[in-house]
């Protein structure tokens, strides 16, 4: 950005896609007011380019910046314009990084009646959303961990294969437990483990973590024969579970979306930790999303209602009254076609 603007003279004004740039950049850093200033002097000229891939960009970004400063109508304007352009450009592939740093405002978006086709048959032609990696910040060594739905590790944007099960855990149950011995994580990860191989287990996933993210992200105090773990003070750790939970207080139903993409590593299935959290957060999803449909139902926004009633089923196909509720929902909203195949759906549970 510094570079750019070095060739604009004073008093000129920046070109729109350098104005476009630098609202990006200030809806990245937060910086929401700001950002749509620039999206705003930008969108005329932007326009007047006819620059199509420019135009849907900006749309795109400005509805994500609209929905952050609480102008819902105006985000669902833009949105709605931007996802009907995409669907008409030839080359949609290239759209795919935009969609997956927005993946807020996707989610937002499959709950929003007049939009949610569009952004459905978006996602129908691209691959499943993901969320932004984290910017590099002065001497702190950035790790984030997945575990919804799948397990990957990064460090600093790159990811590091680990063949334990156990090392992304490890890193969750550290977060949460820190100053452990390898005993204590033993009895809370593994119990059923006989205790010499469960100690050396522990022993094999510290290794793995300091081989692929470094020494400093599990550091020891104490005594040489029982040593205390924790994660070290040098490290940056962003968990997709803790982002959940702080969704989840907020009640932000999109965010919660976002990044609740499954059960909670679902590989694991010899821990009884892993277990009590997987169904911790899977029943607090369900409970959260459950009572905004039933909210949505309350006010007369059956539509609302109806697309929660679909994303609630993403998190657990096989739940019964919300089954029962997306028929009574859809009877006077949806089309026949809809209907129709929820009952089938409703049927195949009861068989």
């Amino acid at each position: 950005m510094e570079a750019l603007h070095k060739g604009v003279g004073p008093g000129q004004d920046l070109p729109p896609p350098l104005l476009v740039t630098r609202a990006v950049v200030l809806r990245r850093r937060g910086q929401v007011e700001l950002a749509l200033n620039d999206f705003e002097a930008a969108l005329p000229s932007v326009r007047a380019m006819q620059d199509a891939h420019l135009l849907t960009r900006t749309l795109l970004h400005q509805a994500d910046a609209l929905r952050r400063a609480g102008r819902a109508e105006e985000a669902v304007g833009s949105l709605r314009e931007a996802l009907e352009r995409l669907l008409q450009d030839r080359d949609q592939a290239r759209y795919k990084p935009d969609i997956e740093e927005l993946a807020e405002l996707t989610h937002s978006a499959l709950l929003e009646p007049e939009v949610a086709p569009f952004m459905e048959a978006v996602l129908e032609r691209l691959t499943a959303v993901a969320g932004g990696t984290s910017f590099d910040d002065e001497r702190l060594t950035h790790v984030q961990v997945q575990t919804l739905g799948r397990v990957q590790i990064t460090r600093d944007g790159q990811p590091v294969p680990l063949t334990l099960h156990g090392s992304a855990l490890l890193l969750v149950y550290l977060s949460q437990n820190p100053g452990r011995t390898r005993q204590e994580i033993q009895l809370d990860l593994y119990p059923d483990k006989e205790p010499v191989t469960g100690s050396n287990y522990i022993r094999s996933v510290i290794r793995e973590l300091r081989e692929g993210l470094g020494r400093e992200v599990v550091v020891h105090s104490g005594p040489h024969n029982q040593p205390r773990y924790s994660l070290g003070p040098g490290l940056s750790l962003t968990l997709d579970v803790e982002e959940l939970r702080r969704a989840l207080d907020e009640g932000d139903a999109a965010r919660i979306l976002a990044l609740y993409r499954g059960p909670f590593m679902p590989s694991v299935t010899d821990s009884e930790w892993a277990d009590g959290l997987r169904e911790e957060l899977q029943t607090a999803v369900t409970l959260a999303l459950r009572g905004q449909m039933r909210a949505a139902r309350e006010r007369g926004d059956l539509r609302r209602a109806l697309l929660l009633a679909n994303q609630l089923l993403r998190v657990d196909p096989y739940d019964p009254e919300v089954l029962e509720e997306r028929v009574e929902i859809a009877r006077r909203v949806a089309s026949p076609q809809e209907v129709a195949r929820y009952v089938v759906e409703l049927q195949r549970m009861g068989s």
